[in-house]
């Protein structure tokens, strides 16, 4: 790894091409990224104290979200991934070159990167001559000679084709003093603003968009009537790692032209934990409504400028993405609903469906499981960078499909985690995933475990271990006799997507009817949800213990839970629906 030369970010510059690598050629591990209108390409020690940081200064000031090395970001793992997530973000991009940029490789990676985006590029010339780079020539030629045997040679001319191409759009020049500075640094604020509001960036959906056409149609067929939405407001549910947020995106991209102004708002129950929900309400007063430099300082005070400015602007219409809402005090802080104008539309994802339901949202559409099909294609682009599989490795690929249960988060975490992998580390990570989760699939599946009141964790836990497949009325009577709202915690179990009651093959659509369950009603859980309570329920230390495996009985009296017919050593076997085995009266032998 390089680590000689000084780079656009700090004095230590690892190898680009290791951590610049667009998305094309790169899994991205982060399942969601921050959001940047302006990417600043430029080499620290030359201008980031004076051009540079003037430049974000004045962007910041227009309510304007530029990329400039933030401090909370340190050098290492998040920070390359951090600067190429900044970079695909950006709908404009602002290059300043100065005298000993080309020294840069990190500098020549992010510009050849900013290309690949077809985003705008503002180039700013910082006391150098424009055709020096050009024509590549003088010092910048000169320069180039550091690159030479360090990095390959077709990287290097392209970085060449790069500075010739960005040379030849209009920018800026600047060799002057500080009013210069100020004057130059307002000209470059006003061409972003015009920028922004010529054209919207579309977001970036998924690395490889499969199956997301049958995804978008059957979206369609349930909330559209004779073409048109049902309502002015649409809710999004399922579990986590569902696609929800990439469904939201697509729709997002091809519906924002039809409306006069549009904003997506990322990441909300994170932003709530972090106390953030008013930079979303500046974002989305800043989107819809630009021209008026809005601020707000308190949720209450964010809250009531959004509804004044909707229903002011009700000759407008809006086009409003909330993503993955956890809380009713959310939608009040960012929905107004009252004051929406019929042309308006808000899409709102979430983990849960009752919260969708309180809120009045009547067209809501849950995500379905992706097909065996599409299963596979995704697995396969995220494991070998293509769509079919590697010869030889058929076996271990449909192991992985069944394995992650038609669910895109683990397909695409499973796949880049095995990707240039050997056949035995393969076989190993499936036995692996079989036995427990990947982190990254629990650490995501856990946030709707961790948002459960306590006896709900437990009966989520009762059925991941004893329950699924069996006879739901019976369950509720078990829960019913420990003292616990059996009927409460199921609605909100299937309300976050996190248990279905099935009637034989199908799924029962209505949460209404618990209370009317009959024998032929079940518990269905989606595979790695199992894995997530009996993983709950061996760390969070239960006493008396849940017990699902035959030979962990043997020599135990003491327990809590058991699954339906287990085998003793002795040949003998007992069907039980107590919650301990001191309830004889519930115990049958056979």
């Amino acid at each position: 790894m390089a680590s000689t030369s000084t780079s656009g970010r700090g004095e230590q510059e690892p190898d680009p091409f290791f951590v610049l690598e667009p998305p094309n050629k790169r899994i991205k591990s982060a399942l969601s990224t921050d959001q940047y209108d302006v990417f600043i390409n430029h080499r620290g020690p030359d201008v980031k104290e004076t051009l540079a940081r003037q430049l974000y200064d004045s962007l910041h000031q227009a309510k304007i979200r530029a990329y400039l090395d933030p401090p909370q970001t340190e050098l290492g793992d998040f920070f390359p991934s951090a600067i190429r997530n900044a970079i695909f973000s950006a709908g404009v991009h602002i290059a300043i070159f100065s005298p000993r940029y080309v020294e840069s490789a990190w500098c020549l990676a992010e510009l050849a990167l900013m290309f690949q985006t077809k985003a705008r590029i503002i180039p700013l010339f910082y006391n150098v001559n424009p055709s020096d780079f050009r024509y590549i020539k003088n010092r910048v030629a000169d320069t180039f000679s550091i690159h030479e045997g360090r990095y390959p040679s077709h990287d290097i001319e392209q970085w060449k084709e790069c500075l010739q191409n960005v040379s030849g759009i209009k920018g800026y020049e600047f060799n002057g003093q500080n009013d210069d500075l100020n004057k130059l640094c307002l000209d470059v604020v006003s061409a972003v603003i015009k920028e922004a509001k010529k054209k919207k960036i579309p977001l970036q959906v998924a690395k490889y968009e499969v199956g997301l056409d049958e995804v978008v149609n059957d979206f369609h067929s349930h909330c559209q009537r004779n073409g048109q939405m049902r309502d002015k407001i649409i809710g999004i549910f399922g579990m986590g790692g569902s696609g929800k947020t990439t469904l939201a995106k697509y729709f997002f991209n091809s519906k924002h032209s039809q409306f006069s102004k549009s904003s997506f708002l990322f990441d909300v129950r994170e932003n709530h934990v972090k106390a953030k929900l008013t930079s979303l309400q500046n974002k989305l007063l800043n989107d819809l409504f630009p021209e008026k430099h809005l601020s707000v300082s308190s949720i209450e005070e964010g809250a009531a400028y959004i509804k004044h400015e909707l229903q002011e602007s009700h000759k407008s219409s809006f086009l409003i993405v909330i993503d993955d809402v956890n809380h009713q005090n959310q939608l009040d802080a960012l929905l107004p609903i009252d004051a929406l104008n019929p042309n308006s539309l808000v899409i709102v994802t979430t983990r849960d469906e009752r919260l969708l339901t309180h809120a009045g949202i009547r067209v809501r559409y849950k995500m379905k499981e992706m097909n065996l099909e599409h299963s596979r294609l995704v697995f396969c682009w995220h494991a070998f960078h293509r769509p079919s599989c590697k010869k030889g490795f058929e076996n271990l690929v449909d192991g992985f499909v069944k394995a992650c249960g038609g669910l895109p988060l683990a397909l695409e975490v499973m796949g880049g985690h095995v990707f240039g992998c050997d056949k035995a580390y393969w076989k190993l990570q499936l036995d692996v995933l079989k036995a427990r989760l990947h982190k990254d699939i629990r650490d995501t599946l856990k946030i709707s475990y961790d948002a459960l009141e306590e006896d709900e964790k437990q009966i989520f836990m009762d059925i991941a271990c004893c329950f699924i497949g069996k006879d739901v009325r019976r369950a509720i009577s078990i829960w019913k006799a420990s003292g616990w709202r059996a009927e409460h915690a199921l609605q909100t179990l299937k309300a976050k997507c996190l248990v279905e009651i099935t009637l034989g093959f199908g799924s029962v659509s209505s949460p209404d009817i618990i209370d009317n369950y009959e024998s032929s009603f079940f518990f269905r859980m989606h595979d790695h949800l199992r894995d997530l309570g009996r993983e709950m329920a061996d760390t969070e230390m239960n006493h008396p213990p849940r017990l699902w495996h035959p030979e962990d009985l043997i020599g135990m009296r003491d327990i809590k839970g058991i699954q339906d017919i287990l085998t003793w050593s002795e040949g003998k076997s007992f069907r039980c629906y107590s919650r301990t085995l001191d309830d004889a009266s519930n115990l049958a032998m056979e």
